[in-house]
């Protein structure tokens, strides 16, 4: 019995010639979609088109059916190029970034996690990111998450300011995982309903002896140790404070935004 013939590489490159014109297709039909969108919603004149929790669906059901030789990162920077593009079209907007020494890497995990379309405005300091969301109410930020100077996420979730809504980067290895490094704030008004994850700032009288999964940032600042802390949305403030202060006592607890964990590829 003769072997099947295999195909040339004239061909294959036929092929995949067809399949980059049928993305393209694609990707042009989503701009057409996007577009009726823009008139229906009137997203454009009515504030930020930024949904973390779509967003988180769409990468989570990415990776859930990704399969075969390209790397599952390189698919989701894909998408979230697309994302936030498309975003960007809805509702033209800038992305404030802490940029200096102790984040040198903002610049690339906002590009990462914003694409290149959407505009980055540099800032000095996590306090002034947060100001300048609360005075442009449709723009975003991104801040660095870790050991800090200021306890910055206190500010969030005040009157008139913005509250934390999404992690960077988008996914993380099961095998080895890793916190994540950014912290995305947005207006309130944008919608969180289907975020999973609590954000609660903590005070506690001094820093706790043991440093658990639940702590995302820490500061200390005059007498007092704060603690930016995460976790299940259906549990109280109380119960993440108890987990991240590791026995020490609590002297206040307060709900600063919501997120979705990133997704274990």
């Amino acid at each position: 019995m003769s072997e099947p013939t295999k195909p040339n590489l004239a061909d294959l490159r036929a092929e995949i010639d067809r399949i980059d014109q049928a993305m393209h297709a694609l990707l042009m039909e989503r701009g057409q979609i996007i577009e009726t969108l823009i008139e229906v919603k009137k997203t454009a004149e009515t504030g930020s088109a930024f949904r973390p929790a779509r967003e988180a669906d769409v990468v989570r059901s990415l990776v859930e059916r990704h399969k075969g030789i390209l790397p599952v990162e390189l698919i989701v920077q894909i998408w979230r190029q697309i994302i936030s593009t498309f975003t960007y079209v809805q509702a033209p907007h800038s992305v404030h970034v802490v940029m200096g020494p102790e984040q040198e890497n903002a610049r690339e995990l906002a590009r990462f996690h914003f694409g290149f379309g959407v505009p980055l405005v540099k800032h000095s300091s996590p306090g002034s990111v947060i100001s300048a969301i609360g005075r442009d109410r449709g723009d975003l930020g991104l801040i660095g998450l870790g050991a800090a100077k200021e306890a910055w996420w206190e500010k969030l979730g005040l009157p008139d300011q913005p509250i934390g809504m999404a992690t960077a980067p988008a996914i993380a290895r099961a095998a080895s995982p890793r916190p994540p490094q950014a912290l995305v704030i947005g207006h309130p008004s944008i919608d969180t309903a289907g975020l999973d994850t609590r954000l609660v700032a903590l005070t506690l009288p001094h820093a706790p002896a043991v440093h658990v999964d639940a702590v995302l940032a820490s500061a200390d600042t005059g007498a007092r140790h704060h603690i930016l802390a995460w976790g299940p949305r259906e549990a109280s403030e109380e119960e993440i404070a108890r987990d991240a202060a590791s026995g020490l006592p609590v002297e206040a607890a307060r709900t600063v935004g919501y997120t979705a964990r990133p997704i274990a590829a």
